[in-house]
């Protein structure tokens, strides 16, 4: 290398950070996981990230050539160049427009956030990229041609089903005596997944993502038990129905399907649809804070009522997809509604049970996990008791005092001992279940008295799903797929009550 270019290629990387900016960070999630945040710089406008950090995240490599002021990232065995300081980039014979360019500071190279984003990245990358501004926040997720799984527990039968993208085929094939296997040929899920369902018919299923199909594994409880798979429209899913050991299916079951059948062939009877069922129970679903009453906020400033909303849609979502279930919100919208008036909608209802979801908080920002609360009259722990306190707080919001609204309360709880003593049980399910399901620590069930539940005439639960105040908690709530994991979880746990309680066929 020449003088000249050796004194080129040390300016090209040594000049300074001028542009960054006190240290701040971007949050990253991947698949629902949260990951170390990364260092953001600001140039002209633009945010941008260091491109090594962001070719780990991705499942790739980055490698730069400062004479030629070249950046590669490789990823999944195919190549995209950069050009520093200039906006474009290009893969074998396609080249990409972007609104900022490349660069090359202090030893490192960047790549903007504006890009990672953009259509174009991820039609090429397999992943969509999301950055929320405000929380900053980079959310990064395959793209996805098949899931999510779900698993619906019944009385001697558990259904799974797996959302399938259109042109995909697949096959159902027998793993032994204890097994079945769904392979989807190029398919694409957003993660791996490993789900305990242990219900007495399925004790778990597995989704992985192999190199070139999808693979989920459904292990049963036992040897020798019998299941069927059919294929549903709107949307198009397959469906698994498995069941208990000893039952052989009836005439009302999803008819069986040979493994060489075409997918078009398929034909089903769906027992939603042909079966009598039992009365549909009501299930309250009630998304916490709201309108005036934004809740708690993260240290990079998430509202609660934000997440509490999305995720009761998801929760109504997958609690409906059941079809045995009537599910009702509280709010569909960033309104205010008093806590006595979640109590009534449930009350008038004659609701079964009632589910509040909430996000934690805490001054020690190193507080992490979830926690589901049944109602009592004596918390659990001084720190169940003054979290009742935090979320009952909201009373002054409608102009009511706390401790006389208390003590009404007091008198209508001694008439319902057994919706108390039935909340306990049913909390314990719905704990289970989420621990299965998401990656934060499970910080165990509590009671304390919330107003929310301590008005409503049915087994009712508070779930604080993560801490807010917690930073990689706070980015694993603005995640979509972790969201729906604790739903499915909640959901999950919903239905293990009902079906010990005999609601469920």
């Amino acid at each position: 290398m020449t003088r000249t270019a050796l004194l080129l290629s040390a300016a090209f990387f040594l000049v300074p950070c001028a542009f960054a900016r006190g240290g701040e960070t971007v949050a990253v999630v991947f698949s629902g996981a949260a990951l170390d945040p990364i260092p953001s710089y600001k140039a002209g406008g633009e945010l941008y990230l260091d491109a090594k950090r962001i070719g780990e995240i991705y499942g790739g490599q980055v490698y730069s050539y400062p004479v030629s002021g070249r950046i590669q990232l490789t990823l999944r065995g195919r190549v995209m160049q950069f050009l520093i300081d200039t906006k474009k980039a290009t893969a074998g014979d396609e080249s990409f427009d972007l609104v900022s360019p490349a660069i090359a500071r202090a030893s490192k190279v960047f790549l903007p956030v504006s890009f990672l984003s953009s259509e174009a990245f991820e039609r090429w990358s397999g992943f969509d990229a999301r950055f929320d501004q405000g929380t900053k926040t980079l959310q990064v997720e395959r793209r996805a041609t098949a899931g999510p799984v779900r698993a619906f527990s019944y009385k001697g039968r558990t259904r799974l089903t797996l959302e399938l993208g259109s042109g995909l085929t697949y096959q159902t094939v027998a793993r032994g005596v204890g097994a079945m296997e769904i392979v989807v040929p190029f398919g694409v899920v957003e993660g791996d997944d490993q789900v305990d369902v242990d219900d007495g018919v399925v004790s778990a299923y597995a989704v992985k993502q192999a190199p070139r199909s999808v693979r989920v594994t459904v292990h049963f409880t036992k040897t020798g038990q019998r299941w069927k798979a059919v294929e549903l429209a709107d949307p198009r899913r397959l469906v698994i129905d498995v069941y208990g050991p000893g039952i052989v299916p009836g005439a009302d079951a999803v008819e069986e399907v040979p493994a060489a059948s075409p997918p078009a062939a398929k034909v089903a009877v769906d027992l939603a649809t042909t079966s009598a069922a039992p009365r549909r129970r009501v299930i309250v679903v009630d998304a916490g804070h709201g309108g005036r009453d934004p809740g708690a906020t993260g240290t990079r400033g998430t509202k609660e009522k934000d997440i509490t909303l999305v995720a009761a849609l998801e929760l109504a979502r997958v609690l409906r997809e059941r079809g045995d279930f009537k599910v009702v919100l509280t709010r569909e919208s960033d309104v205010f509604v008093p806590l006595s008036d979640r109590s009534k909608t449930a009350n008038d209802l004659s609701a079964d049970l009632f589910v509040s979801l909430h996000c934690n908080a805490a001054g020690n920002h190193r507080e992490t996990g979830f926690e589901v609360y049944s109602v009592s009259e004596r918390a659990s722990d001084p720190e169940a008791e003054a979290l009742a306190a935090s979320e009952n707080a909201a009373l002054e919001l409608e102009g009511k005092k706390p401790e006389e609204e208390d003590a009404k309360l007091i008198l209508l709880a001694m008439t319902k001992t057994e919706m108390v003593n039935e909340s306990a049980p049913f909390a314990a399910f719905v704990e289970r279940e989420i621990g299965k399901r998401i990656g934060v620590p499970d910080r165990g069930q509590k009671q304390a008295g919330f107003y929310v539940l301590r008005g409503t005439h049915a087994p009712a639960i508070l779930v604080e799903m993560a801490f807010i105040s917690h930073a990689k908690d706070e980015a694993q709530l603005g995640s979509r797929r972790f969201r729906r994991r604790l739903a499915e979880g909640v959901a999950a746990g919903v239905a293990e009550y009902a079906r010990k309680k005999g609601w469920l066929e």
